[in-house]
């Protein structure tokens, strides 16, 4: 099992208090836990004709380093330590590259995540 964590964002939102919050869910390698720390965040083109005629994933575009640390992760209006693998949440961010975060990109922690 990989222990590598790739995260898709949904959207990009604000809670009550105005802080940011990175909608999304855990698609491949394992959950993402309070703690980890995203190094890449990267996009790859996708249109519906790519989906109904079910060509392969593109490589990665606009590739760009960042580290951003998961400091909360809200489920279902609860806070919990670990959003697992499928499982739609909120991720609280800190570090830098916050600024670059976009909706339908990834995030990716290092192949060293513990």
């Amino acid at each position: 099992m990989s222990l590598q964590t790739e995260f898709f964002v949904e959207d990009l939102r604000k809670d009550k208090s105005g802080r940011l919050v990175v909608v999304g869910i855990p698609n491949s390698g394992r959950g993402v836990r309070v703690g980890d720390t995203f190094v890449m965040q990267y996009e790859v083109p996708r249109s519906l004709d790519d989906v109904l005629s079910e060509r392969p994933l593109a490589q990665p575009i606009n590739q760009r380093a960042v580290s951003l640390r998961v400091a909360a992760i809200d489920s279902m209006r609860t806070f919990v330590e670990e959003l697992p693998l499928g499982v739609t949440g909120g991720l609280y961010l800190e570090g830098t590259g916050i600024e670059c975060l976009a909706k339908r990109a990834f995030l990716k922690t290092s192949d060293s995540e513990s």
